[in-house]
């Protein structure tokens, strides 16, 4: 890779490089005598990695290189680099300079002696030899703003000369792929404070790279020099303009090509900012400003509270960390003065454990949080647990009625509080709206739940679905219902009929019914004298083949394994692997036993056999695999249906379980989930989800795309629950009295923080990948709030089309790319407008698959490129958008900054490859209309300058 060939900047390069040196070098015969000296120098100081597995590791892959090529690896090798040590450098050959520190190390009693140059040749050296075996036809260098140091290398260096040689091979064609091949543009602010225009020199350094020549290189700043004098003079009417641009377009044309979304003129507008809002500030965002700053004047501080504090986040102190110079102040301060602490109690700069701990509500205290929150919990998002699918099989009912057009949110902040702030507080208050629910009911009003556990008592509610004990006796049989692939009922109910018939949901429901009857028939030999509960999960397994059962249960150990990813307690995980043995023991008797009798059938057997069909979580995935090519899979919907059962038993998801369908014992909660899941169109969300997940780079045609697909889905729906460590006034008061106070910690779940400080560099990794796709699958999180680290390279569009500008970035540019997170292939806004137009078509097998087909030949029709209907969608009436949210306060700079930022946003590519943007913009602006704007852009696509309908005119419309 270009990293790895080209990149030689750190001297002694990484231990597996130098595994890969040590396992060539000490073949030589010129260096046998010299084995144990080789592998200290090449081990350097990591001692642990190159030891423990890189040493071995690319031995054994010399080894393989060597078998698979008979010998000729090996072979070419040493013969290549024998050749090349031997050249004289720097006065001497490298393998006489190499033999003289191999035998100082020797002399040392093997003690390391440190050469970096030397090492670095050696480095170059097999480099030389990489790029010199490459020889390829073609190449494809993708993201290529990550190797921007190519273009800078000097050609007299090392670098420099392996990115000629490999660059202007006239056996080679390049292709560099990038959205952001240079900084798209730069503000006046940012080139004062950096002294240079980025954009400017970082567009002249590609264009130059681009060319074949320096007299190429010449010739186009010339044109494109001519043309940007041309544009800062140009005025109404003047034609030659129009010549300069047509010679810039030219010119860059033969160098860039460029297709973007707004370039193709029947494209639908899909962002839309109607939900912007110019809040009324409240007397709280009053009050804690006051408050602020009093106490910045009473620690004698001499600058003030920064009023964007105050409007991005309530209860500042206790969100802020000492990373921020206020919070350093206040702990700095009463340090040194703790009988003054009381100067800091504010109840709008500090939150209230004694409140959290009751599950009181707590008060916004900023108008931007007091919005956010009536539209995040809009559309009844407290009680669901996952985002209704853009095409449900059947009417959305219960908790799920009404949900159409469901989005989860992405937030962007400037401060790091922020996402820290957004994530406790909106978990915390869907958490108490459910809490509350439960317990106003008459049943609980005696009950005391409390949000803070402390490690002695159990989070409230309880988890229902357990495979536990009783006297020895399994008490959780009922459980699998959800947990057992049932083929037969799967075939009761197909999607693609459904759709295509297009039954209500009760008429669906007959229907099952009605072959469910027909099924049971077949056990009527089986029933007895008495009421008998095991039918429920019994009669699935005897309507199906013996065969296919059997191989069920001897892998249902493996499920065991499955028990509750979160719970870190190895004696309570312990116990519960124990409880689901003795389960699956029971049930592997039960269904041995030659004198089987199972009592009356319940009377609502066949309507919880019913909710089975379309609600199961286990033959609900059976069904995505089995039309994916997967076949009735054994082992894999059961995985995730014990997956599921751990995301459904946190106190979060059973405590929406009761508020929907009241509260419910052990014994019946089972009995409610199915039916969530069948008024939630558990199946549709399932095929849905598969469909995203499958168009992954390299998934979509690989041999095991299934079990690629199933462990993705697998680790997105494990619970990663976080909590995070808020101060409040009371711990902040112990602590600068050196008295014991630590933070309270808040769960997140309904909202999360994707942030840089998240634990340790590997731990902190972790947990973002998992965060991001959790929010990347419709399950829980339904908001993630963040910084800029989530601004770039990130996709978060599978199931999100709302995205908040929390506080405004002074670059345009920064915008887009928070928007680009979202506004992407497939994202959920083309779904949600490919379903409500073509989900009435008649389907045959691949549903997904077959309305964007349907769709690609339908919004074809006129000439348009192949971004319809993936990334943008024909204009139509009601077409669903990317909500653009920005909550502003009203009369305030943000107003007046977000009108500018979105008028450059429009209009920026008409500067690009200019210096000094922002005055070039202000210069058009004062001078012309939009419709003489609209002639200077500059259209580089290769489909709309070909398409005899736009060869005409390379303009394309503006952005709103």
């Amino acid at each position: 890779t270009p990293e790895t060939s080209f990149r030689l900047t750190q001297r002694s390069g990484t231990y597996p490089e130098r595994a890969l040196l040590f396992a060539i070098l000490r073949r030589l015969p010129e260096l046998k005598p010299y084995q144990k000296a080789l592998e200290v120098a090449m081990a350097d100081y990591a001692h642990k990695g190159f030891h423990n597995w890189a040493k071995r590791y690319y031995e054994s892959e010399v080894l393989r290189c060597n078998r698979q090529t008979k010998g000729a690896y090996l072979q070419f090798m040493l013969e290549e680099v024998s050749q090349r040590l031997q050249e004289e450098k720097q006065g001497s050959p490298l393998l006489t300079r190499l033999i003289e520190h191999l035998e100082k190390i020797k002399t040392n009693n093997y003690k390391l002696i440190r050469n970096s140059q030397l090492i670095w040749e050696l480095r170059m050296t097999f480099a030389q030899i990489s790029v010199d075996l490459l020889k390829p036809d073609f190449v494809i260098m993708d993201e290529f703003q990550r190797f921007r140091y190519l273009i800078d290398s000097d050609p007299h260096t090392e670098t420099g000369l392996l990115t000629e040689r490999f660059f202007n091979s006239e056996q080679v064609r390049i292709l560099l792929l990038s959205a952001t091949p240079y900084k798209m543009y730069s503000t006046l602010e940012e080139i004062d404070e950096l002294s240079t225009d980025e954009h400017y020199s970082e567009f002249l350094k590609v264009t130059g790279f681009l060319s074949a020549t320096l007299e190429e290189e010449l010739r186009f700043r010339e044109i494109w020099r001519n043309y940007s004098v041309k544009l800062r003079t140009y005025i109404a009417g003047d034609t030659a303009i129009v010549e300069a641009k047509n010679a810039a377009e030219e010119a860059l044309f033969a160098k860039i090509s460029r297709t973007e979304r707004i370039s193709a003129n029947c494209a639908a507008d899909l962002i839309d900012d109607s939900l912007n809002a110019e809040l009324t500030p409240t007397e709280a965002d009053i009050r804690a400003y006051v408050d602020g700053q009093k106490l910045v004047e009473a620690m004698g501080v001499k600058h003030n509270l920064p009023v964007d504090y105050v409007k991005s986040s309530p209860y500042l102190l206790s969100f802020m960390r000492s990373g921020y110079k206020f919070k350093r102040d206040v702990i700095r301060f009463f340090k040194r003065n703790p009988d003054q602490v009381n100067l800091a109690k504010s109840k709008y700069l500090w939150l209230e454990r004694n409140q959290i701990e009751r599950f009181a509500k707590l008060e916004p205290n900023n108008a931007r949080l007091k919005y956010l929150e009536e539209l995040a919990f809009r559309q009844n998002a407290a009680r669901l647990l996952w985002v209704p699918p853009s095409l449900p099989y059947y009417e959305l009912s219960g908790p799920f009625k009404g949900t159409e057009g469901f989005s989860k949110f992405l937030i962007f902040s400037s401060w790091e509080m922020v996402p820290r702030m957004l994530s406790t507080l909106l978990s915390y208050e869907s958490e108490r709206l459910n809490a509350t629910q439960l317990l106003g009911r008459t049943e609980q009003r005696d009950r005391t739940a409390r949000y803070f556990t402390d490690g002695t008592k159990k989070r409230y509610p309880a988890a229902r679905m357990n495979f536990n004990l009783r006297l020895g006796e399994p008490q959780g049989m009922n459980l699998f219902c959800l947990l057992y692939p049932a083929k037969r009922l799967a075939d009761c109910f197909d999607p693609v009929d459904v759709l295509n018939r297009r039954p209500n949901l009760q008429q669906l429901e007959n229907e099952i019914e009605g072959k469910i009857k027909e099924l049971l028939s077949e056990l009527d030999h089986l029933e007895g004298p008495g009421s008998d509960k095991g039918w429920y999960y019994l009669a699935p397994m005897l309507l199906d083949e013996p065969n296919y059962v059997r191989e069920w249960l001897e892998q249902g150990k493996s499920l065991a394994e499955y028990e509750d990813f979160e719970n870190e307690d190895e004696g309570k995980k312990g116990r519960g692997q124990k409880g689901f043995l003795a389960h699956l023991e029971q049930l592997t008797n039960l269904l041995q036993d030659p004198d089987l009798n199972l009592g009356r059938k319940p009377a609502d057997l066949h309507k919880v056999l019913t909710d089975m069909v379309l609600g199961s979580p286990a033959i609900c995935m059976m069904r995505t695999y089995d039309r994916l090519g997967g076949g009735y899979e054994i082992n894999k919907p059961s995985q995730l249906g014990k997956i599921f059962i751990n995301r459904m038993n946190t106190p979060e998801s059973t405590a929406v379980i009761e508020v929907c369908y009241g509260e419910s014992s052990d014994r019946a909660h089972w009995k409610n989930l199915l039916r969530y899941g069948k008024e939630g169109n558990l199946q549709a969300v399932f095929d849905e989800y598969a469909h995203l997940i499958l168009q992954s780079p390299g998934l979509a045609r690989a041999e095991n795309r299934i079990e690629q697909l199933h462990q993705f889905i697998l680790e997105s729906m494990n619970v990663y629950t976080a909590s995070y460590g808020v101060d409040t006034f009371n711990n902040f008061k112990n602590r600068v009295q050196d008295k014991k106070g630590k933070p309270v910690n808040i769960r997140t779940h309904f909202a999360v923080a994707f942030t840089k400080s998240e634990g340790g560099v590997n731990k902190g990794e972790n947990r973002r990948k998992a965060v991001r796709n959790s929010f990347n699958s419709p399950f829980r999180p339904f908001v993630l709030a963040t910084t800029s680290i989530g601004q770039e390279g990130l996709d978060f569009h599978f199931y999100c089309r709302k995205v908040v500008h929390w506080n405004l970035p002074s670059n345009p540019i920064d915008l887009e790319q928070r928007e680009g997170r979202i506004n992407r292939y497939k994202c959920l806004a083309i779904r949600e407008n490919i379903a409500r137009r073509y989900g009435h078509i008649t389907f045959s097998e691949d549903i997904w698959t077959e309305m964007f087909d349907h769709a690609l030949r339908k919004e074809k029709a006129e000439q348009v490129s192949e971004l319809v209907p993936f990334w943008v969608i024909t204009p139509a009436e009601e077409t669903v958008a990317i909500r653009r949210i920005v909550p502003m306060y009203a009369f305030s700079r943000d107003v007046s900054a977000y009108r500018r930022l979105i008028k450059i946003l429009a209009h920026y590519r008409i500067t690009l490859g200019h210096a000094r943007q922002e005055e070039l913009l202000e210069y058009l602006f004062t001078n012309h209309n939009e419709e003489d704007l609209q002639d200077l852009f500059l259209n580089l696509s290769p489909f709309y300058s070909q398409t005899p309908c736009h060869k005409s005119s390379r303009t394309f419309p503006l952005d709103s």
